[in-house]
């Protein structure tokens, strides 16, 4: 998972990088408050659209969550990865230093994207291999 909104609960704009990149050039707060509006319209349960709060992670798929960080969700990517280890899912986080929202896409702007672009290449390898 690269980039992961995954909490879109009541405390999804509570996290310290929503607040230190709010206006970061790929995502932006308001943005998301749009993106929030059309995940979960009103009378939805927000709980069950936000993955960091999957009733029982355990037996999912490992997990490889990429992690720029100054992305505004950052803070998402972080428990996430924690949940699903603590379920007992192999997961892996990986962060990446001066990247930004959507850094994948960006691969002549953003230094860390060949490297990001690679270390998934080799994950799903591993994972399709076996």
């Amino acid at each position: 998972m690269v980039d992961p909104a995954v909490e879109l609960t009541g405390t999804m704009f509570d996290h310290a990088s929503i607040a230190r990149h709010a206006h970061s050039p790929a995502l932006t707060v308001a943005r998301m408050w749009l993106f929030h509006r059309l995940a979960v319209p009103p009378g939805t349960d927000s709980r069950a659209r936000s993955p960091l709060h999957a009733d029982d992670p355990s037996g999912l798929a490992p997990a490889l969550v990429v992690v720029p960080t100054l992305d505004p969700v950052a803070d998402h990517g972080r428990p996430y990865a924690e949940r699903w280890r603590e379920s007992g899912t192999p997961a892996r986080l990986t962060e990446h230093p001066g990247a930004t929202h959507a850094f994948l896409t960006m691969p002549g702007v953003v230094a860390r994207t060949k490297a990001a672009r690679a270390e998934i290449a080799e994950f799903l390898r591993g994972r399709l291999s076996g």
